[in-house]
């Protein structure tokens, strides 16, 4: 195993005490050095003292380094060293700095590693070692030093004070760090349990990227982020762009520079979006979708750190988003008619239920319906053929829906019938809608496209009727507007028959 693997697997306490053991023994080394113009030592004392002071540290640094259990091992080292700590103040007579020093150091590191009852033991063992010492080479006392070993072993204490407090609050500052990303991540992963909920909730694709955004605050809290999906097969056909936390003048430039990217051979790769107030970051979620392509927009550090828990929530919000269009394809063909796009009748008669019960809640919620037949669509069929029908068909649906309200329903109800619900609309509202959608229907002839290449021109003919809930029960609105709309028919066909008349009386004359 490397170096810095082994280390990486050192228990934090043998890797925190390292240097601080280094040092504060080196200092005491220094301390019996100076002490050496005061008394006499052996050659036998000063090797002892640089196997201790000096030697030991890195052995006892080993020792929890090969050790199975290394936090085990460094808490026995801690023991060693006061045991080691008290001998030598029994040698050196108790001299009162060095001696406190000693002592210091002993509690302020046992106490610090391992509480009230570590720095108990410790302590005790610092007596031990003393004991020991005086059992075995006799009890010294010789309390008084030089100016300079009292002064250098004063500074060397509050040094050392200093440094271990220094070294424990960076330690504590990396713990915290830790501490607020666990609880980011944690947050983070119960985020993407919520949004599985939320995407279940949601019934369009609009609804949950405003769900997904709101729901994206909390992991974003602060940040710029924002979400847009583009029409798969038209790459620069933009569905959707949402955004939170970023200014209105710097959107629409991300908006064409993700647009530019989205067209290119790189799509399917992050874009990094520079000249911002701070770097985004364009995650692309293209793996899981075929119905659409859609970025993630968000701070470049915040995504940098969120990581691998990022890559799961945006591989959620892609399938919630896939479901969801699916979804929607699946229900437009529902509703809708193959041949016009319109909305089909069984939609239609879903939309004039809900209209009849808010009348029946709210008697102000008025609603009216527009009924309206193609007149001469069988004439059509039989002189140039069904496709010609067809056409006609389309075209009247065209100009039904340029020329009515957004709010308005506008439903092929049958062959050549068609319906426009009309919400919040009372009768005589209505009667004058007719008025602008008979105009645009008649406004000139239907072109029709024939399957040789050629064109013809039909005349197109309307019959309405019109009734309103303000006028009629919820419930007789739809069959009175039918009714009146046959009626306006067999008067259409009864002028159309006295005109036949009228013009063979005159060949006849």
């Amino acid at each position: 195993m490397s170096g810095p693997e082994q280390s990486e697997s050192i228990h934090r306490i043998a890797r925190i005490n390292y240097l601080p053991r280094a040092l504060g023994f080196g200092s005491t080394f220094v301390a019996i050095l100076l002490l050496t113009a005061e008394r006499e030592f052996g050659t036998t004392t000063l090797l002892l003292a640089v196997a201790t002071f000096i030697l030991y540290p890195h052995l006892a640094f080993a020792h929890a380094r090969l050790a199975r259990d290394s936090k085990s091992a460094e808490q026995k080292n801690l023991l060693a060293d006061s045991i080691m700590l008290g001998v030598w103040s029994a040698a050196l007579g108790f001299t009162l700095w060095i001696t406190f020093a000693l002592l210091l150091a002993t509690l302020l590191n046992n106490a610090i590693n391992g509480g009230p009852a570590r720095l108990g033991l410790a302590a005790i063992c610092f007596l031990a070692g003393a004991l020991l010492w005086v059992l075995f080479g006799g009890f010294q006392f010789e309390p008084h030093a030089s100016l300079m070993v009292t002064l250098y072993m004063a500074s060397a204490s509050l040094l050392y004070i200093l440094g271990v407090g220094i070294t424990y609050y960076r330690q504590n500052t990396k713990l915290a760090r830790a501490h607020r990303a666990i609880e980011q991540n944690n947050e983070v992963f119960r985020s993407l349990l919520e949004y599985a909920s939320i995407s279940n909730e949601t019934g369009t694709v609009k609804e949950l990227i405003e769900r997904t955004l709101e729901h994206f605050r909390r992991l974003q809290s602060g940040h710029p982020f924002g979400l847009l999906l583009f029409d798969r097969g038209r790459p620069r056909f933009l569905l959707h762009a949402v955004f939170r936390g970023v200014p209105e003048h710097l959107q629409e430039s991300m908006i064409r520079r993700l647009t530019a990217h989205n067209a290119s051979n790189d799509r399917g790769q992050p874009l990094v979006l520079e000249g911002l107030p701070r770097p985004l970051l364009a995650l692309p979620m293209h793996e899981y979708m075929d119905q659409a392509s859609g970025y993630l927009v968000m701070d470049r550090k915040r995504a940098e750190f969120l990581g691998r828990i990022l890559t799961l929530f945006v591989d959620q919000l892609a399938s919630a988003l896939q479901n969801k269009l699916l979804t929607e394809e699946l229900r437009k063909a529902a509703e809708t008619d193959a041949l016009t796009g319109l909305y089909n009748r069984g939609y239609l008669e879903e939309q004039l239920n809900d209209a009849m019960e808010r009348k029946r809640s709210h008697d102000a919620a008025d609603f009216s319906v527009i009924m309206l037949d193609v007149i001469g669509l069988k004439q059509a069929n039989d002189r140039l053929g069904h496709e010609a029908g067809d056409e006609l068909i389309r075209t009247v649906a065209r100009r039904l829906r340029r020329h009515a309200r957004k709010s308005d329903v506008v439903a092929r109800f049958g062959g050549d019938e068609f319906v426009v619900l009309c919400h919040d609309c009372r009768e005589a509202d209505a009667m004058r809608a007719v008025e602008r959608l008979m105009g645009a229907c008649q406004e000139s002839s239907g072109r029709i496209r024939l399957g040789n290449g050629r064109q013809s021109e039909l005349p197109v003919e309307i019959s309405v009727g019109v009734a309103g809930s303000d006028q009629h029960p919820p419930n007789r609105v739809m069959p009175e507007a039918d009714a009146r709309m046959y009626a306006h028919k067999e008067a259409f066909y009864a002028r159309h028959h006295r005109s036949r008349d009228g013009a063979d009386k005159d060949v006849n004359d």
